[in-house]
């Protein structure tokens, strides 16, 4: 009667066992298929915002343009920041309020129309091309690597 009892208990421990071992696949299967697409959303969400300042900073930079043709100003200064004059960029940040970075790559022939530009915000990289008009919106991740850090030597 003993041996009967006792195999009963064991039968039933061993079902809880199987039962909460049954649950915690469930758990971990679900979580491994919805973790990467709540992240491709979330990376997408983020892509669309960048694309939004980089079109803000697109309008910018042909008021910014226009404006300087008008006063017969320089526009472009490709040894300062960005590629345009001090006073640009800054009217350009101010217009646009976009919280990254651009850098005009290329102009078109009458030096205050830009044919190209790179805008950068945290880990996206937006290229603009005005013909044909496109934006790119790219995002950086690093894969692998390591810091090297560099000894130096005492003589």
């Amino acid at each position: 009667m003993k041996n009967n009892n006792n195999l009963e208990k064991d039968t039933a421990k061993y079902r809880w066992i199987k039962a909460g071992l049954q649950i915690l696949i469930i758990i971990l299967l679900v979580t491994v298929t919805v973790i990467p697409g709540a992240l491709r959303l979330l990376y997408r969400a983020d892509a669309q915002v960048a694309l939004g300042h980089a079109k803000s900073v697109r309008l910018a930079l042909q008021v910014t343009g226009k404006e300087s043709y008008g006063r017969n100003d320089t526009f472009t200064d490709a040894s300062q920041e960005g590629g345009v004059t001090e006073s640009v960029r800054k009217e350009v940040l101010m217009l646009s309020k976009a919280p990254g970075d651009f850098w005009v790559l290329q102009m078109s022939d009458d030096g205050y129309t830009v044919d190209k530009f790179l805008y950068c915000e945290r880990e996206y990289t937006v290229w603009y091309t005005r013909s044909p008009e496109s934006y790119t919106v790219y995002r950086r991740e690093q894969m692998t690597g390591s810091e090297i850090q560099e000894q130096e030597t005492k003589e």
